[in-house]
């Protein structure tokens, strides 16, 4: 329970650390910035619920097989758990941006924040899919034994990433945009590497099975 819940919770705590740093650049934008920010992120809570959920069924159905020796089906899990968690980035996260001026004045009233809101929304929002990839690589990982690798991927591609980020090209350009789009851009590298890294791991599952 160790192995495998310790680096998961190591991964979750560098997650929050940067997304401590992202608000405070948010924060140097001002109050408006601020509100519709927030508004959006709680938005993309409910985004992030839905992936997080495949990502749950995904780390169970992989353990599951596993302990069954079922090495050649992990395959189909994938796939099947990529292409709903991609589903479910694309109607959720696209249905909040193409919704976002109704679903943020739920939570705000002025134009520019609402504005700003969607903003985020039509970078993050609609880069959810992404999020997904990465992580049902990293879910599928863990249910195959290897906890520690996905977490330093994670870590590296997608906390480590997004603080250089923030003190390097951020810095260079202070722009919301460009503070944004250390999302999408850090999901894509993780999911690349992320997915490598089950290929490989998968490879070696399957010629023990033969």
């Amino acid at each position: 329970m160790l192995q495998v819940g310790l680096p998961a919770g190591i991964q979750g705590v560098f997650f929050n650390i940067s997304n401590v740093l992202i608000q405070s650049s948010v924060n140097s934008f001002g109050s408006v910035v601020m509100a519709g920010n927030t508004a959006a992120v709680t938005l993309e809570g409910f985004v992030d619920t839905s992936v997080m959920a495949i990502y749950q069924t995904t780390l169970s159905f992989t353990s599951q097989h596993m302990g069954a020796r079922k090495y050649k089906r992990i395959g189909k899990i994938f796939v099947v758990s990529l292409l709903m968690a991609v589903t479910a980035g694309v109607v959720f996260g696209g249905g909040a941006y193409l919704l976002a001026d109704k679903l943020l004045r739920i939570c705000i009233s002025t134009d520019e924040a609402i504005g700003y809101g969607a903003v985020r929304l039509g970078i993050v929002g609609i880069s959810y899919p992404l999020c997904g990839i990465m992580d049902v690589g990293a879910s599928i990982l863990r249910g195959m034994g290897y906890s520690i690798l996905p977490t330093i991927v994670v870590l590296v591609g997608a906390c480590i990433f997004r603080v250089v980020w923030i003190m390097t090209i951020f810095r260079e350009y202070h722009s919301l945009v460009i503070l944004y789009l250390s999302y999408p851009i850090s999901w894509t590298l993780t999911s690349i590497i992320l997915v490598a890294c089950y290929l490989f791991v998968k490879r070696r599952f399957v010629e023990r099975e033969r």
